[in-house]
């Protein structure tokens, strides 16, 4: 009996469908290569497996497995590899489900499916096709696919089209929608982002709805929310409160925006505040110096800052020089304090 269980186990020569059963009606202990077990199975190379319950310990890389299905734990030296996988699945190098893999896997390099449900871990990787609901930690990369909802973790790379739930990535994520809290070492990118998002550089995205904050800048087509930085931030258009560092710009700006530098848009309504404000220094040269660009073509609301311009104002300016063009011409430019009803 010895020899016989060394041999099965030990030489891949037996991948074969042959095996040694104890036991009855597929049932209880097979040492080799049996297509079809449930209890115990000991075998060096699985090849052409049909299905498997129970525990499975297997040794080489497999085989052709198109159409295996394991149930259960299974615990591989090199790898598993099968149609689909439901239970725990532990691989010296990976685990990979060509269908579905449903249950706790982890191995060396990662795990690759095309739908996973569970728990995931790779020190490389995690790779997903089309959908992935759970918890996943990776060394250095996670792919989503198509529907991702859950946890993820890496110290690496983030993406998948639809991201739902938490990810927490050291150099940063993205995908075509985003929904949840994402933090990202040097930035996050997005088509459509909600929630609340951290860059550790910068931010970006075309939609952004919710709580927002990058080190360097923020970009985006339109915003709707919280956004702090600590550079500058752009877009087409800013609603909600918004704070930057140097200073922001964008075509239409809609509720608080502050930047200690400069804010500047083509139409505002609420309050600006900074010391450039509805303008900006477009170059410097030998010839004029300084040019400006006049920016800010219509202004309702408050604007506070060294210099505020405005080519049409309803309300208030704050500050050193204030410039609103639909007043008089005695009263267009005034020190301190310039209004329009």
């Amino acid at each position: 009996m010895r020899i016989l269980l060394i041999a099965f186990v030990l030489l891949p020569g037996f991948a074969a469908a042959q095996s040694l059963d104890l036991g009855a009606a597929d049932h209880g202990l097979s040492i080799g290569n049996s297509p079809r077990w449930t209890g115990l199975r000991l075998n060096a190379v699985d090849s052409q497996v049909e299905c498997i319950r129970g525990l499975n310990l297997t040794l080489w890389t497999p085989g052709d497995n198109p159409e295996a299905v394991y149930q259960g734990i299974h615990l591989a030296l090199i790898g598993t590899k099968g149609r689909r996988i439901d239970g725990i699945a532990l691989s010296g190098i990976g685990v990979n489900a060509g269908e579905r893999f449903r249950g706790i896997g982890a191995g060396i390099l990662g795990l690759g499916a095309q739908n996973m449900d569970g728990i995931a871990s790779g020190l490389v990787l995690v790779d997903v096709k089309q959908r992935l609901r759970g918890i996943v930690l990776a060394g250095g990369w996670i792919h989503g696919g198509h529907d991702m909802a859950g946890l993820a973790i890496t110290p690496g790379l983030l993406y998948g089209k639809k991201l739902r739930g938490i990810a927490l990535c050291g150099i940063g994520g993205g995908g075509d929608v985003m929904q949840g809290v994402f933090l990202g070492g040097l930035g996050v990118g997005g088509g459509q982002v909600d929630g609340i998002v951290i860059g550790g550089a910068g931010l970006g995205g075309k939609t952004l709805r919710g709580v927002f904050t990058a080190g360097l800048g923020i970009g985006c087509e339109s915003l709707d929310g919280i956004a702090l930085t600590a550079g500058g931030m752009g877009g087409k258009s800013l609603d909600g409160v918004m704070i930057a560092g140097l200073g922001m710009g964008a075509e239409e700006i809609r509720g608080l925006a502050a930047g200690s530098l400069l804010v500047y848009a083509k139409r505002s309504s609420g309050i600006t505040v900074g010391a450039l404000n509805g303008l900006y220094i477009d170059r410097i040269d030998l010839d004029d110096f300084l040019h400006f660009n006049f920016a800010c073509e219509r202004s309702r609301g408050l604007q506070i800052g060294l210099v505020n311009y405005t080519r049409d104002l309803k309300g208030l300016q704050i500050g050193l020089f204030n410039y609103a063009g639909n007043n008089p011409a005695w009263a267009r430019l005034l020190p301190g304090i310039n209004i329009h009803l």
